[in-house]
């Protein structure tokens, strides 16, 4: 069944600020919610004792919410660089996680400050990466990458009849206009209710390359955001630029439900296979 977004729900995604995080506060927090929804109790023990004894999802947002006292969330980018022809990850952002990740399997050698930081950088980037709008693809054939493909332009929301980031739509309008009202844990508990095993292996089967791989690769082939509502130049008048109207919304509703769950079962395996001894 199609679902029906109002006008009124739009006024309020469009008008809320927390448009300006990426993925928006629920989304990240569903994702932390599920991730700890399939910890270990050893997993979940060893890394709350890492972060004052709180739940990941308390710090789910936290690079986002302190970017202005901690620069160096400058140099942990949240939009993933891919090759276009091959889909493989590229730069900083993949540099990066790949980073965390191992420097947090050295956890119990490491300063309290550090292991926070890096946690804080799992739980809010491994997240981001897994949003179809934080995929950038990139001209690998050259000298040097050039990018070619990204989010950040202007759509025009035809139910809204405005006009709006693509990058702000995927970051948090999707999630907030497919579900008025919710909160994180009414997604955790809608999506990751009747998992099966078989699927979360699926999923979670490879490497950290692998996963992000298999994002580029459904955003672009399977999810085809960029093809649907293409690059239009920031000048142009409503009117010229790429429409997203409803029916597109609902569609992109589904995707971003099907990210949230991968990213939260993906995050899952990563502090269970780090924290769980």
């Amino acid at each position: 069944m199609k679902r029906f977004i109002t006008t009124l729900a739009l006024v309020c995604i469009v008008g809320s600020s927390s448009l300006c995080f990426g993925w928006g506060r629920d989304a990240h927090a569903a994702i932390a919610y599920i991730a700890e929804r399939h910890l270990t109790p050893t997993a979940k023990a060893n890394i709350e004792k890492c972060i004052d004894g709180r739940s990941i999802v308390y710090y789910a947002s936290w690079l986002d919410n302190h970017r202005a006292e901690n620069k160096s969330w400058g140099k942990l980018a949240h939009v993933a660089h891919y090759d276009i022809a091959t889909c493989e990850p590229i730069g900083k952002p993949y540099k990066y996680m790949k980073s965390t990740i191992n420097k947090l399997k050295k956890y119990r050698e490491l300063p309290d400050s550090t292991v926070k930081v890096s946690i804080y950088h799992l739980v809010h980037s491994l997240g981001d990466y897994h949003c179809p709008g934080h995929v950038a693809y990139y001209d690998c054939s050259g000298e040097k990458p050039k990018r070619l493909i990204t989010s950040s332009y202007d759509i025009y929301l035809k139910p809204k009849k405005t006009r709006m980031s693509y990058h702000k739509l995927w970051d948090s309008g999707i999630v907030q206009m497919g579900q008025p009202g919710w909160g994180y844990m009414d997604w955790g508990h809608a999506l990751d209710s009747s998992v099966s095993q078989e699927y979360i292996d699926s999923v979670t089967a490879g490497s950290l390359k692998d996963w992000m791989k298999d994002i580029a690769t459904r955003t672009q082939q399977e999810y085809k955001i960029y093809e649907r509502a293409p690059y239009k130049d920031s000048l142009c008048a409503d009117d010229e630029l790429s429409v997203v109207d409803a029916d597109m919304m609902n569609d992109y509703y589904e995707i971003a439900a099907k990210q949230i769950l991968i990213g939260g079962l993906r995050m899952a395996k990563i502090i269970n296979d780090i924290f769980g001894e």
